[in-house]
């Protein structure tokens, strides 16, 4: 009991974390009248204390502490509760009828030029004070949507769309993913679509952002171009629009995407480089206020020049915590300031603790400050450089520790060579801040700009050849991992029971991390024979596309186009996640091209057709008498629909290439067709 009273915040945030959790679920599935619920729990919760208070159960200190539990559950689902139309925006469902409207939209972040498009996250507004809510924008990318700018006001005329998800076994859920963010509709706008009608009011965060795109142009002035440059201002100033994709994979691949992403340790670094040039403020009490305020102040600054992402105000305010912790000239406990952080974060918006980036962050601050310490200690170096380098090494070992779980649940890798790429990663991520401010610092004089631009240029183009080298190092990743959420789950049970046996040298951890090694063991193996033995058969649902895959054990034949296939983004977010689930170690690949259309597709002993009728083609097609299994139907047109009548088969599945208007001509227009029509796709086979 004496160690948990000196984590008081580490004993009510757990509750408040699954109350925020079950709710942001339950939302999805149930309708909720907010005001009621908060208005009910409020007096719930008001009456329970009192009566504690009365009755003087405090006294009792499992009384006490189960209550307090049950009223931070309430408290978590409560607030996810309350923001519950920003996730889901009822307002602008019923202003939405899924024909082009005119709507007045407000810009709300920094829009991003893609290569097609300006994709931009706007806010429909009816006047300047009432909100529909947040939807995503596409504009036709051209030299006036690419000026867009954050706080603008625009009419734009666009069909509305319920982003939906298209429901692939295993496939990311993006409607989630964006519901969290409060978007529930996204749109596409022409370039004779939208009008801009004013600037608006871009406010702090306007300037802000301002101020980033000035000092973007300092570093274009220096010399700065190409990856050099995207590099430059994301690792500095958090703008990662520019990156690309080829380097990103080349960073995820070698471990290092970390720095990338304005983090912890770039705020860590920034922490460190404002307080020693403010120590000379610590020498009276009253400039030691002075200075926690403009440390803080430059921290929620350099927040806001990254966009205010979530990574880094995370980090901002748990420094923030430590600032007054020294100020008030306490030692302040490390896991009451995450856990004090983590709070005030999901408190003001509970949605946060859905992004795989807080999880991340904070599993690996956890970690280095649980595992470093102990894994420094196991040896002690007499040169300096070898001692600084082991304390580089215990650090990303602790942080893979707390993250690698979390990796394999999301991105289904693991970075085999982290050391190494780390241990050359984080000293250049430092170096490439300090030129950074230098050169923003030193803009005034062309001179030193230059010289600046010139050493960032080439430490920028060093880390970055070495990144891709380590990527290209055969094994340097392990790719195709798939872990459940459960298993995660397992796996942070038995680290924390490891931790505890040898941090509190109680047995009990150590059993608890056996039986459940044990139990995890014994799950993958039933896991891996199901996957021996399996046999079917997925249609998939891609627009514009036919894509079948035949599964035979851990084998996969798949049957599409060559331009689907051979995209490995596309692929990697609607097939891919759905092989490494089902353990496939082995692919091969049929195009889908004339000779296999229309022909007799043999599994086993189950018989598979591709149906091409288009209207274009004069070849008469004659199917076999053989009864088929499946039929595919990839395309057709009107004149043609008749040919499908007395077709020999089961089921009928129409593919994603077909248009709406196919699937009911076929429906109307043909008589004997198969005795099961599928339109809904994704769809299984089991053959088994």
């Amino acid at each position: 009991m004496q160690v948990w009273n000196s984590f008081p915040m580490l004993r009510v945030i757990p509750p408040f974390l699954i109350g925020v959790v079950s709710a942001a679920f339950c939302i999805e599935l149930i309708e909720w009248d907010v005001q009621l619920l908060t208005i009910v729990f409020s007096v719930i919760a008001t009456t329970v204390l009192l009566g504690i208070a009365i009755a003087g159960f405090h006294k009792k200190e499992w009384v006490f502490g189960l209550v307090v539990w049950i009223v931070m559950f309430g408290l978590g689902s409560a607030l996810t509760l309350s923001v519950s139309n920003e996730i889901f925006p009822n307002d602008l469902s019923g202003n939405v009828n899924n024909q082009d409207g005119v709507y007045l939209a407000r810009i709300e972040d920094e829009p991003q030029i893609r290569e097609r498009s300006v994709k931009v996250i706007a806010e429909l507004t009816e006047d300047s004070l009432n909100s529909f809510g947040k939807v995503l924008l596409y504009f036709s990318k051209d030299s006036i949507s690419e000026n867009l700018r954050y706080g603008q006001i625009l009419a734009v005329n666009t069909n509305l769309q319920v982003v939906e998800n298209l429901g692939n076994p295993n496939e990311f859920n993006y409607k989630r993913y964006l519901r969290f963010n409060g978007i529930g509709f996204r749109g596409y706008v022409r370039s004779d679509k939208w009008k801009h009608l004013s600037n608006g009011s871009p406010g702090f965060r306007g300037l802000l952002f301002s101020v980033r795109r000035f000092l973007i142009n300092k570093l274009k002035q220096a010399g700065l171009e190409g990856d050099e440059l995207s590099v430059a201002s994301a690792l500095i100033l958090g703008f990662r629009a520019d990156l690309d994709r080829e380097l990103m994979t080349a960073y995820a691949g070698a471990g290092a995407t970390h720095v990338l992403a304005v983090s912890g340790l770039h705020v860590g670094i920034v922490y460190v480089i404002l307080n020693g040039l403010l120590k000379f403020m610590d020498r009276k009490k009253s400039t030691k206020i002075i200075k926690t305020f403009l440390l803080i102040g430059f921290l929620f600054g350099y927040a806001g020049l990254t966009g205010f992402s979530a990574s880094v105000v995370r980090a901002a305010t748990m420094f923030s915590f430590v600032a007054f912790g020294k100020m008030l000239q306490r030692d302040t406990n490390i896991y009451n300031t995450l856990a004090a952080s983590a709070f005030c974060l999901i408190a003001l918006e509970p949605m946060i603790i859905m992004q795989v980036g807080f999880q991340l962050s904070y599993a690996a601050v956890i970690g280095i400050v649980l595992i470093q310490p102990r894994l420094f200690k196991l040896y002690a170096f007499n040169n300096r450089l070898a001692d600084w380098a082991w304390s580089i090494t215990c650090v990303s070992i602790a942080a893979q520790i707390a993250t690698f779980p979390l990796g394999l649940l999301y991105f289904h890798q693991f970075p085999n060579l982290f050391l190494v790429s780390n241990l050359l990663v984080i000293p250049a991520a430092a170096g490439i801040l300090y030129l950074g401010f230098s050169l923003f610092i030193a803009s005034i004089w062309k001179p030193a700009l230059l010289f600046f631009g010139f050493l960032l240029d080439f430490l920028i183009s060093t880390l970055n050849t070495v990144v891709v080298w380590i990527e290209q190092i055969p094994y340097s990743v392990l790719q195709g991992i798939d872990i459940s959420t459960s298993e995660t789950l397992m796996t942070y049970a038995i680290i924390a029971g490891v931790l505890v046996f040898i941090a509190q040298k109680q047995r009990m951890g150590l059993y608890l991390s056996l039986s459940l090694t044990i139990a995890l063991v014994t799950l993958q193996i039933f896991e891996v024979y199901e996957q021996r033995h399996q046999k079917f058969i997925t249609i998939y649902n891609v627009r514009g596309e036919t894509a079948i895959a035949l599964f035979n054990g851990t084998q996969v034949t798949f049957i599409g186009s060559k331009g689907f296939y051979n995209d490995e983004q596309t692929m990697l977010f609607h097939v891919r996640h759905h092989w490494w689930r089902k353990g496939v170690e082995t692919e091969a690949f049929m195009e889908l091209n004339d000779s296999l259309l229309n022909s007799k597709i043999s599994f086993s002993d189950f018989h598979i057709s591709i149906i091409d009728l288009k209207s274009e083609s004069d070849k008469k097609v004659v199917f076999s008498n053989d009864k088929i299994d499946v039929a595919v139907l990839k395309s057709i047109s009107w004149q043609r629909i008749k040919q499908l009548n007395g077709f020999q088969s089961d089921r009928l599945v129409m593919s994603s290439s077909l248009g709406t208007k196919s699937i009911e001509s076929i429906s109307h227009d043909t008589e004997n067709l198969p005795s099961q029509i599928i339109a809904d796709l994704p769809f299984t086979i089991d053959l088994k």
